[in-house]
């Protein structure tokens, strides 16, 4: 029997009624019955989800202000959810799963995963809709950037447009840099080579202190497959950002990926690095805590340091090691989808015409409320700063510090000086990047979902520990290819290579 997909699951519960509907509600899905019977409103309430800190105290405040604005240029108002970041993809999940009646939210491939959104019909399809409905927004980049986010040849995403590229590299508290004595050479770095000699000054000046720090860092993700000119497809398959050919190798098999894990190891031997694996949360938890000192691998990018500041209360120096690629993967980090479900599709297009294009009302998202929230610093600089003399944003009672999630962050205002002209900056970065010989593509996986799934599990098993330092790769790795090969590597890659061939040969007529 052929799978039935979300819509197609809807129309046939309504045709034949109670019977079906009770298969739905044994599926967990027994708010889809109620979703078809929703018509549009002629003054809806469009609910969007997005990831954030549940502490935004000022939030409904700032709903009510995006409200008022929404209702002037589009009749509706809008109703913010926001999910936190360790519940996001299970909360949103469940939502989906459910029917619930929401309107917008948060979708990228690393949350709330694109693809997989689209392959359970969660998403609508949306480049005639953002074409008729959303001009400004679908103007402001190239045609080349949409394909990006096409998947069967329909974008299901709009694209929030922000830093594209990951010029990858590590972080240092500026505080510590400066009292370590590393400064200078931290600036010159050019490699993750040369960061040893660094690190042990800095655990040296840790250990010379009473409490506070407990490791210099977490190492994880030196071996980004980006840090060495990879573009990953899917199931740690990889493609050489400079092999034209698009030849599909497996990314732990390389040996830049050995002597990143190696180096992993040997930082880890050395006490450089916690001896347990830390989450994302208890990453982040312990840099704002002042438990750690550096960040292996973040991006890079102009402006940065103030918005690692804003989010983790810390000055940072930051040291681009990667080169700046561009990749499909990058140009969809983040993106804003339509609920297929969704009794208003049209307005809630409307709403990213308006997230995008409207600079009061992104900032209003973004920033809060002016007066309230914030104030003018210089206002032809864009400069703002918190409202009232608050010491921070924080204390203001509204600071999501995720311009990025919500849509373009070129029109975002600064909040701090060093941050000024890092968005023209950013476009030039973006602009001038290297694409990558596979730009556009996206991998269609459902014919190897079975060995997808294995891979997946196989990596969180044999590859994390390798991520973290915790286990000795002469070993961990050969039994990690050894393990993907059983859960079926090898026909994902030649499916991959498959897909990508019939598209570079499609490019080329």
């Amino acid at each position: 029997m052929a799978r039935l997909g979300r819509r197609s699951l809807l129309r046939t519960a309504t045709q034949v009624g109670v019977g079906v509907l009770a298969g739905v509600q044994s599926l967990g899905t027994h708010a889809i019955a109620q979703a078809s019977s929703r018509t549009p409103a002629s003054s809806p309430v469009l609910t969007y989800i997005y990831a954030g800190s549940s502490d935004q105290k000022a939030l409904p405040d700032v709903e009510k202000a995006l409200s008022g604005l929404a209702m002037e240029r589009i009749s509706a108002s809008v109703k913010l959810v926001t999910f936190d970041w360790g519940t996001f993809d299970q909360k949103i999940s469940l939502a989906n799963a459910a029917g619930e009646k929401h309107d917008l939210y948060y979708t990228a491939p690393w949350i709330n995963n694109y693809y997989t959104n689209i392959r359970q019909e969660y998403l609508l399809k949306l480049e005639k809709l953002l074409a008729d409905l959303a001009p400004i927004l679908w103007g402001s980049m190239t045609p080349d950037t949409w394909d990006a986010a096409r998947v069967g040849g329909s974008i299901y995403g709009a694209i929030n447009q922000q830093i594209f590229v990951k010029p990858f590299g590590p972080y240092i508290r500026a505080d510590v840099a400066k009292d370590a004595g590393v400064e200078d050479a931290f600036r010159a770095l050019t490699s993750y080579d040369d960061i040893g000699p660094i690190m042990a000054e800095v655990k040296k000046y840790i250990d010379s202190k009473q409490g506070g720090f407990q490791y210099v860092t977490v190492a994880a993700n030196i071996n980004a497959t980006e840090t060495f000119g990879y573009d990953v497809v899917d199931s740690g398959l990889v493609v050489k950002s400079t092999d034209m050919a698009g030849k599909v190798g497996l990314y732990s098999d390389t040996l830049e990926y050995s002597r990143a894990a190696l180096t992993i190891r040997q930082w880890n031997e050395l006490g450089y690095t916690p001896s347990e694996p830390k989450t994302s949360s208890e990453q982040q938890d312990a840099w704002k805590a002042g438990l750690s000192t550096m960040m292996m691998s973040g991006v890079v990018k102009p402006g940065g340091d103030a918005e690692i500041k804003g989010r983790w209360g810390h000055e940072v120096i930051s040291v681009a090691i990667a080169e700046p690629l561009l990749t499909t993967a990058g140009s969809t980090a983040t993106m804003t989808g339509v609920n297929s479900l969704s009794a208003n599709p049209e307005a809630a297009v409307k709403f990213l015409e308006l997230l995008n294009s409207d600079v009061r009302f992104y900032n209003t998202l973004c920033k809060g409320i002016e007066g309230v929230h914030w104030e003018w610093d210089d206002k032809a600089s864009l400069l703002i700063r918190p409202a009232g003399g608050k010491a921070s944003y924080a204390d203001t009672g509204y600071n999501p510090n995720t311009d990025w999630q919500f849509g373009n962050v070129f029109n975002s205002y600064y909040t701090a000086r060093s941050q000024v002209g890092a968005w023209p900056a950013t476009a030039d970065l973006n602009r001038n990047a290297r694409p990558s010989p596979l730009l556009g593509f996206t991998f269609d996986g459902k014919s190897v979902d079975t060995e997808r799934a294995a891979c997946a599990a196989v990596a969180k098993e044999f590859g994390e520990p390798l991520t973290f330092g915790i286990v000795d790769p002469m070993t961990q790795i050969p039994a990690l290819n050894k393990a993907l090969q059983a859960a079926g590597i090898d026909r994902i890659r030649a499916e991959m290579q498959k897909q990508i061939d019939a598209w570079m040969a499609a490019k080329k007529r």
